[in-house]
C-alpha cells in the first residue's frame, strides 16, 4: 500500500510540474501570436483607415473582432509554441530524465498536457462553430463601413473638394497656424441639379463646425452669388447676382460619417455559419448540380429529327429497305433549295443545342464549386480545432528531443511547422474546390502530414534519440569520410 500511494503522489506531483510548465506559457503564446497576426491583418487595412477620423471605439472593436477571427489561427500555433517551449524547459533543466529515471514513461509525462490539449481541441471547435460566425460578421460589415466612409474634411489649396453631395468647394489659400481663415472661396451649388448654374464667389471667408462636427458653417465676406435661369414666358436665359457684405452657409456633413450597413446582408457569406448551416446551404447547393443535369437530355431532345422523332409504326426496326427505298424517292425529288434549307435549319439546331449545353455546364460547375466549397469550411471548422492536438503531438516529444528552452530554437521550429501546416491546408483547399481531390482529403490532408510527422517524433523522443544534437552529425560525417578514405586506399593498393 505504501508503494501505491508513493507512486500516486509520485505521480501527481508530476501532473503538477507538467501543468505548471505548460499553461502558462500557453496563455503568453498565445497573446503573442493573437498580437502578431492582428498586426499583420490590420496592416493590410492601413490604407482605409487613413484621415477618415474615426475615433478610438471604432479601432477597439475593430481589434477586438478581429482579434476573435484569428483565434482559429492562433491557436494551433500556439499550441505548438507552448509545448515546444514546455518540454524543452523540463529538458534542459534535467526534469524529463529525472521523472524517467523514477520509472515514469514519457506517455504519463505527457499526459497531463495531453489533457489540456484535448480541452483546447475542444474548445476550439465550439468557439470555430458559434462564435466565430458572429466574430466574422461583426468584423467584417463594420470594416465594410470604414472602408465606405469618406475622408475627413480636409480643404486642400487650389483644389476642389468635392465629397460633399451637390457641392463643389474650391479655396485658394487658407490662413497659417491657427487661423482658420481662407481666401478665394468658390462655391458650386448642385442642388437644382441643373449643372453650374448656381455659383458662390467671395475674397475671404471662415470655416467651422457646429452641433459635434454635424454641420459645417462657412461665413463668407465681400462675395457675390451668381444664378443663371430660364425664364418662364422665354426661352432665353436670364442671369441674376446677389452681392453681399456678409452671408453664412450652413452644409450638413452626414453623409461623411460612417454609415451602418444591414448585417443580414452579409450572412449568405460562408464564413457567417456554422456547420449546421454550411450543411444546409452545401445540401441545396448540390439540389441545384441534379437540377441543371438531370432534364438537359429531355430538353435537347426536340432538336433531333431522326433520333427521336421517327415513326417507328411506319418504319419497323427490322424494315430497313423501307426507310431506304423512301430515302431514295425523295432524294430523286429533292431540290437545291431544299438541300440549303435543311443545312441552315441543321445548323441552327446545332448552335442550340451546343448554346444549351454550354449554359448547363456552366451552370453545373458553378453550384458544384460552391458545393465543394462550403464542404470545404464545414471540414475545415473541424480540422482547425484538430490542427491543435496535432501541434501538439509534434511539440511535446520534439521538445524533449531538442531540450531546449527559451524562444530561439523552438520559435523557429514552431514556424517552420505552421508554414507547412498552412501552406498543405491552402493547397488542399484549392484542389478541392478544382475538383482534383475529394473535399475530405483536401480538408484533412495537413493534420494529416502533422500526423505523421508527431508520431516519428513521439517514437524518436522515446528512444532518446539526438536528432537534434550537432554532435551526432560531426560523428557521422566523420565515420562517413574514414571510411570511404579506406575505400579508397583499399583500391590503391589493389592497383
Amino acid at each position: 500500500m505504501r508503494t501505491i500511494s508513493g507512486i500516486m503522489l509520485r505521480f501527481t506531483k508530476v501532473d503538477k510540474l507538467v501543468s505548471k510548465a505548460f499553461y502558462g506559457i500557453f496563455l503568453l503564446s498565445y497573446a503573442v501570436v493573437l498580437f502578431i497576426l492582428l498586426t499583420f491583418v490590420m496592416s493590410q487595412y492601413f490604407e482605409d483607415f487613413v484621415g477618415k477620423d474615426l475615433g478610438w471605439e471604432v479601432f477597439a472593436q475593430l481589434f477586438f473582432y478581429f482579434g476573435l477571427v484569428l483565434t482559429p489561427q492562433a491557436l494551433p500555433l500556439a499550441v505548438l509554441l507552448a509545448s515546444l517551449m514546455a518540454f524543452g524547459n523540463l529538458g534542459e533543466h534535467f526534469e524529463i530524465t529525472a521523472v524517467k529515471a523514477a520509472g515514469i514513461p514519457l506517455t504519463r509525462l505527457m499526459l497531463p498536457m495531453g489533457f489540456y490539449a484535448v480541452l483546447i481541441t475542444v474548445g476550439a471547435f465550439l468557439f470555430n462553430n458559434h462564435f466565430a460566425p458572429y466574430a466574422n460578421l461583426k468584423a467584417y460589415s463594420l470594416m465594410y463601413d470604414v472602408r465606405q466612409k469618406k475622408p475627413a474634411l480636409e480643404f486642400k489649396e487650389g483644389g476642389f473638394y468635392t465629397d460633399l453631395p451637390d457641392y463643389r468647394i474650391r479655396i485658394e489659400r487658407k490662413g497659417r497656424g491657427a487661423d482658420s481663415m481662407v481666401y478665394g472661396v468658390m462655391i458650386y451649388d448642385h442642388t437644382k441639379q441643373r449643372g453650374n448654374t448656381d455659383v458662390i464667389l467671395a475674397d475671404t471667408g471662415k470655416i467651422y463646425t457646429i452641433m459635434d462636427n454635424n454641420y459645417l458653417v462657412m461665413e463668407l465676406w465681400n462675395g457675390n452669388k451668381f444664378s443663371e435661369y430660364i425664364g418662364q414666358n422665354t426661352d432665353r436665359k436670364e442671369f441674376v447676382r446677389d452681392r453681399f457684405q456678409q452671408a453664412k452657409f450652413v452644409f450638413s456633413l452626414s453623409a461623411l460619417g460612417m454609415q451602418k450597413t444591414d448585417e443580414e446582408l452579409f450572412l449568405s457569406h460562408k464564413i457567417m455559419k456554422n456547420v449546421s448551416e454550411l450543411g444546409i446551404v452545401a445540401d441545396s447547393l448540390k439540389r441545384e448540380v441534379q437540377r441543371y443535369q438531370t432534364p438537359l437530355y429531355q430538353d435537347l431532345k426536340p432538336y433531333y429529327d431522326y433520333q427521336f422523332n421517327v415513326d417507328r409504326a411506319k418504319y419497323p426496326a427490322d424494315d430497313k429497305d423501307s426507310v431506304s427505298v423512301d430515302f431514295m424517292q425523295w432524294k430523286d425529288s429533292v431540290t437545291a433549295a431544299d438541300i440549303t434549307l435543311l443545312f441552315e435549319r441543321a445548323q441552327t439546331k446545332t448552335r442550340n443545342v451546343e448554346s444549351l449545353a454550354t449554359i448547363a455546364k456552366d451552370r453545373v460547375t458553378y453550384y458544384d464549386k460552391e458545393e465543394r466549397s462550403f464542404r470545404l469550411e464545414q471540414h475545415q471548422r473541424f480540422t482547425m480545432s484538430v490542427a491543435c492536438l496535432m501541434m501538439f503531438l509534434i511539440g511535446a516529444p520534439l521538445g524533449a528531443i531538442i531540450k531546449r528552452g527559451g524562444l530561439g530554437v523552438p520559435v523557429l521550429v514552431s514556424i517552420i511547422f505552421f508554414i507547412v501546416f498552412y501552406v498543405i491546408n491552402i493547397s488542399g483547399g484549392h484542389y478541392a474546390k478544382e475538383g482534383v481531390t475529394s473535399v475530405a482529403t483536401g480538408a484533412w490532408i495537413s493534420d494529416a502530414v502533422l500526423l505523421v510527422f508527431g508520431l516519428w517524433f513521439f517514437r524518436q523522443a522515446q528512444k532518446d534519440s539526438r536528432l537534434f544534437d550537432a554532435d551526432v552529425y560531426i560523428i557521422w560525417l566523420s565515420r562517413l569520410k574514414a571510411h570511404l578514405k579506406a575505400r579508397l586506399s583499399g583500391k590503391n593498393s589493389l592497383q
